[in-house]
């Protein structure tokens, strides 16, 4: 399997116009990077992605409700976000994982593909 840089742009345009979807605003700048063995994974890096709701809340010292609140919509969109990933990719993700930082506003979400199958599925055995 390899991703080409085309796939690359498309992932950064799609990830930049599902934030702006589901939280109100986009990313400042998303960076997108690929890793050439197998299991092959997709980093994506979104800068500046905290709503002025989430800036005023970690400022004042609610990190932790930051976290929470990014991690909920991270589960509420992650089919939607996995949706658009494959779609573009052209092969399913085998593992998905998403986080923020309270402080910097980076978002990071790695999409992970092996021709071992989906690790996040409760009903595969892994082999």
């Amino acid at each position: 399997m390899r991703i080409t840089r085309a796939q690359r742009n498309a992932v950064a345009e799609k990830i930049t116009s599902l934030e702006r979807s589901f939280y109100g605003r986009g990313p400042r700048n998303v960076k997108v990077s690929v890793s050439d063995d197998d299991p092959i994974s997709l980093v994506v890096l979104s800068l500046d992605s905290l709503t002025v709701a989430d800036a005023v809340l970690s400022e004042r010292g609610h990190k932790d409700a930051v976290i929470r609140h990014h991690e909920a919509l991270h589960e509420a969109t992650r089919a939607d976000f996995l949706e658009a990933i494959e779609e573009i990719v052209g092969s399913p993700v085998s593992a998905y994982l998403a986080q923020v930082h309270p402080n910097t506003g980076y978002a990071v979400r790695v999409f992970v593909f092996s021709d071992l199958g989906d690790f996040d599925d409760p009903d595969a055995d892994g082999s």
